[in-house]
C-alpha cells in the first residue's frame, strides 16, 4: 500500500535515515512515519474503503477476499479493549510492530482468542491436539448444516487409518503410500487427479554455504573430504544433479503413478502463466551427460578429489527422504570418490540449518498463501524470496538479483494476464537455463473421505476441508 517492501523502508523514506529497529522510534517520528505514508493509503469514503494503491498489484483483491489469516477483517473496539491491540494512535504502533519477532506466535495479542462474523465459533483448541468449532447460530447468512467440526492432529497413520477404516473419523490425511490401503474400503470414498496449489518438494542448491560452525562441509581447505562452500556454484554440478534424478521412476514408485514433472516455480494449475510446450525445459534422467558435466566441473578438480555431501530431511517426511536417496544412489555411481549421506533430523533442527544457509543441498515446498504466479515467484527466485533468500550471495548476487528480480517485477507491473504470462514464462525459461533448482515431480491431489460427507467443496487453496456447506447423510 506504500509503494514500500517492509515498514523500515517506509521509515527510512519517511526520516530520511535507515531505521534497523522500529521500536527504538520516538512518538514524533511514529507519528510521521504514520501520518505521511500509512495513513493516506487507506481511507473511508460513505460505505467504501478506498484503499490508494502506488501501483498495480494484480491479486489484491484476491488476497483482500480471501478467508485465510493474512486479510482478516476484525472489530476495531474488541481488538483494542478485549484484546489489547494497537489503539490506532499514530504516535504509538511500535509497541505492536512485529510481535516476538515475527518467530513467536504467542506473542501476538490474538493468538487464541478470536473475534469475527463466520459461521463457527472456536469452541476448544487444546494446542497441538485438536481445535473444534461450535455452529454460530446466530450468523448473518444461513446456519451452517453440522453442529460441530472436530480438527484431530493424530501423526501416528495407523491410529487415522483404524479411526477412518470404523467410520470414527469423516476425512483423514492419507500419506501417498499408504493411498492403496483405503482403496476400496467400504464406505471410502477416494477423488484422484485433484490439481494443486503447491510447489513440494523442490531441492535447491545453495552457494556458498556458511563455513563458520559448518558440520556438513568438512574442515580446513578442501581435499576431497566434505564440500568447497561454492560447490553448486559450478552450473555443471547443478546440471549433473538435475539429470541425475530418475523423474519417471520417482513418480511411478513414490507418487503410485499420480504425479508429473513439471519446470519453474509456477505450478501447472496457472495454466496461463505455466509455459508451454513444457519438454523444452522439463529436465530428463541422463546419468551418462551427468557424468561428463560432473568430470568437467572446476576443471576436473571435483573428479580426481570427490566429495562428501549431507543431505538432511526432515524426520517422518518419506518423499523427501526418497528424492535424497535417489540423488544419493545415482550421484555415488558416477564415481567411488563421490559420498552422499542422507540423514533425518527433527524439523526444527532442519530448519535452523536451512534458514543459517549451512545445507549445500535442502529439500522442501512450499503451499499457496493466495491463488497467484506472484505467490511462488517471489519465495523461489527473487533474491528476497523465502527459499531463493537462503541459497547463498552467489546465487543471490549473480543470479536471482539480474536475472529474476526484474521478471518478477514485471509480472506484477499490469493486471493484463497476456502480459503477465510473458514474465513468468521467461522466469520458467531462466530457471532453465541456470538450473537453479531441482523441480522434482510433483504429486496430484487426492481427497479420502466417508461416503456420507456430502457437499464438500474443492478449491486447492484451502489447505483443509471447508466447513460451512458440509453435511453428513446418505443421497
Amino acid at each position: 500500500l506504500t509503494g514500500y517492501p517492509t515498514l523500515r523502508d517506509v521509515a527510512a523514506a519517511a526520516l530520511g535515515r535507515e531505521v534497523d529497529d522500529l521500536h527504538t522510534l520516538t512518538p514524533e517520528e511514529q507519528a510521521k512515519v504514520y501520518n505521511g505514508y500509512i495513513d493516506p493509503a487507506v481511507e473511508v469514503d460513505g460505505e467504501n474503503v478506498v484503499f490508494h494503491l502506488p501501483k498495480p498489484y494484480p491479486p489484491f483483491i484476491t488476497i483482500i477476499a480471501h478467508s485465510g489469516s493474512w486479510s482478516s477483517i476484525l472489530d476495531k473496539e474488541w481488538c483494542i479493549e478485549e484484546a489489547g491491540c494497537w489503539d490506532g494512535q499514530p504516535d504509538t504502533w511500535e509497541k505492536w510492530w512485529n510481535p516476538g519477532g515475527g518467530e513467536v506466535a504467542e506473542a501476538s495479542e490474538l493468538f487464541n482468542i478470536e473475534n469475527g462474523t463466520g459461521p463457527f465459533i472456536l469452541e476448544r483448541w487444546d494446542i497441538g491436539v485438536e481445535v473444534v468449532f461450535k455452529r454460530f447460530d446466530d450468523y448473518w447468512g444461513e446456519p451452517a448444516k453440522i453442529e460441530r467440526a472436530v480438527i484431530k492432529k493424530t501423526p501416528e497413520w495407523t491410529d487415522r487409518f483404524l479411526w477412518f477404516k470404523a467410520g470414527d473419523a469423516d476425512i483423514v490425511y492419507v500419506p501417498r503410500a499408504h493411498q492403496p490401503e483405503v482403496e476400496g474400503l467400504p464406505g471410502v470414498v477416494s477423488v484422484h487427479h485433484l490439481p494443486t496449489l503447491s510447489m513440494n518438494p523442490v531441492a535447491f542448491f545453495v552457494a556458498p554455504v556458511v563455513t563458520e560452525g559448518n558440520e556438513f562441509i568438512g574442515k580446513g581447505p578442501w581435499d576431497g573430504l566434505g564440500i568447497p562452500p561454492d560447490f553448486f556454484a559450478d552450473i555443471r554440478v547443478r546440471k549433473a544433479f538435475a539429470m541425475a534424478f530418475e523423474y519417471d521412476t520417482f513418480i511411478e514408485e513414490i507418487l503410485l503413478g499420480e504425479g508429473y514433472m513439471t519446470h519453474g516455480p509456477i505450478p501447472k494449475a496457472f495454466d496461463w502463466a505455466y509455459y508451454q510446450p513444457e519438454e523444452e525445459l522439463l529436465w530428463k534422467y541422463d546419468l551418462e551427460e551427468a557424468t561428463r558435466l560432473m568430470q568437467e566441473a572446476r576443471d576436473g578438480e571435483i573428479w580426481e578429489k570427490g566429495f562428501n555431501l549431507t543431505i538432511l530431511y526432515n524426520e517422518g517426511n518419506e518423499t523427501r527422504r526418497v528424492a535424497a536417496e535417489i540423488f544419493e544412489a545415482n550421484i555415488e555411481a558416477m564415481n567411488p570418490k563421490f559420498q552422499i549421506e542422507v540423514r533425518a533430523v527433527p524439523w526444527k533442527t532442519y530448519l535452523g540449518y536451512m534458514v543459517t544457509e549451512k545445507l549445500p543441498l535442502f529439500i522442501v515446498g512450499w503451499l499457496a498463501d493466495f491463488p497467484d504466479p506472484h505467490n511462488f515467484a517471489v519465495p523461489f527466485v527473487a533474491s528476497y524470496g523465502t527459499f531463493s533468500g537462503w541459497q547463498g550471495s552467489y546465487m543471490i548476487e549473480n543470479i536471482f538479483e539480474p536475472i529474476f528480480d526484474p521478471l518478477v517485477e514485471a509480472g506484477m507491473a499490469t493486471t493484463d494476464l497476456a502480459e503477465r504470462a510473458e514474465a513468468y514464462y521467461e522466469i520458467s525459461k531462466q530457471a532453465h537455463e541456470y538450473a537453479i533448482d531441482v523441480w522434482l515431480p510433483q504429486a496430484e491431489g487426492i481427497r479420502n473421505i466417508r461416503d456420507w460427507v456430502q457437499n464438500y467443496p474443492f478449491n486447492p487453496i484451502f489447505p483443509g476441508p471447508y466447513f460451512y456447506p458440509m453435511y453428513k447423510a446418505y443421497e
